[in-house]
């Protein structure tokens, strides 16, 4: 009698421990995610900003560099110092020879926060007609990097 009652509670406790096997439970699954600001520039390669032949007076040109930010993104645009520099002045150089010519650029805005559209950044470059007319004739180039990071 008493070895069938061991089978039985034995019994028993296998279908217990089998039923909260097969019951199952629950849990919570805590989603998670932070969005990072980043700006992108809407078009890829080069920007040309030519100021063609000059003779005579100053020569100011202007270009559109089109951006896109995530909303709410602070932005800051930012043009490096270019290849030639002298102190803070930019200068381009003569491609035949050593001759360096002056010139200033800026980009607008060069800062701001991003309503999840499209920003068109404003690039002014001047060459003035009293740093280049005794200059060494000839083609001037330079490389500006122009950054923009939120």
């Amino acid at each position: 009698m008493a070895t069938h009652l061991l089978r039985l509670l034995s019994l028993a406790c296998l279908i217990g421990l089998s039923m909260n096997a097969m019951a199952g439970g629950s849990a919570n699954l805590q989603m998670q995610v932070t969005v990072l600001g980043s700006c992108s520039f809407v078009t890829s390669g080069d920007i040309i900003l030519d100021f063609g032949a000059l003779s005579h007076g100053d020569r100011t040109r202007q270009t559109q560099v089109p951006i896109t930010c995530s909303n709410g993104t602070e932005f800051n645009a930012r043009l490096s110092d270019g290849l030639y520099p002298s102190g803070t002045q930019r200068q381009m150089m003569l491609r035949t020879g050593t001759a360096k010519l002056p010139y200033d650029i800026t980009v607008s805005p060069s800062r701001g926060v991003s309503q999840g559209g499209q920003i068109n950044l404003q690039l002014s470059a001047t060459v003035r007609e009293s740093d280049y007319s005794n200059r060494p004739l000839g083609s001037y180039t330079d490389t500006v990097v122009l950054s923009v990071n939120p």
